[in-house]
């Protein structure tokens, strides 16, 4: 049993796809620990090529691909380095295009949110929220009605708990 055919590859038994001759996984207290480069990099994978993963309808499913060369996670990390501070995670800067050298940063979370296809609002409009909301003439709802968000969302903004 030196390797075995896999679903989505070859996989030597035990070596999470060849991730210890990178250096990318070890095991701490029996359990396998990979690197987060590493980890970004499965789950990219997983979101683009494995149509039973829980998210490959947001991503492969709909036409979304990765740079053929970063099959191999020496190119991504070559491509990418080494995640500059824990907060960040990769981003595709378009949002419709490929993972690619040329379209993937790693950025925060509060970042990657502002830039999700279905957010509609900018910083200036969030603020125009406040303003409006403040006058008293404007309900939340109102606001909602008016920027194509729900009531919800509206009341995250005023709160500065979103867009702030």
């Amino acid at each position: 049993m030196a390797g075995m055919q896999g679903k989505h590859g070859n996989h030597a038994r035990g070596t999470a796809s060849g991730a210890y001759r990178h250096g990318e996984v070890h095991q701490i207290d029996g359990k396998r620990v990979a690197s987060p480069e590493y980890r970004s990099w499965q789950m990219m994978k997983n979101r683009v090529m494995n149509p039973d993963g829980k998210d490959y309808k947001y991503y492969g499913g709909r036409g979304i691909t990765m740079d053929p060369a970063w099959q191999d996670f020496s190119r991504f990390l070559a491509d990418m380095g080494r995640r500059p501070s824990a907060e960040l995670t990769l981003e595709r800067l378009d949002s419709d295009g490929p993972y690619c050298k040329a379209n993937c940063v790693w950025a925060s979370r509060k970042e990657q949110a502002r830039s999700r296809s279905y957010c509609t609002l900018d910083m200036a409009q969030a603020q125009a929220i406040r303003r409006l909301y403040a006058t008293g003439e404007f309900t939340q709802k109102i606001l909602a009605y008016y920027f194509n968000v729900t009531q919800a969302y509206i009341s995250q903004i005023i709160l500065n708990r979103t867009w702030r």
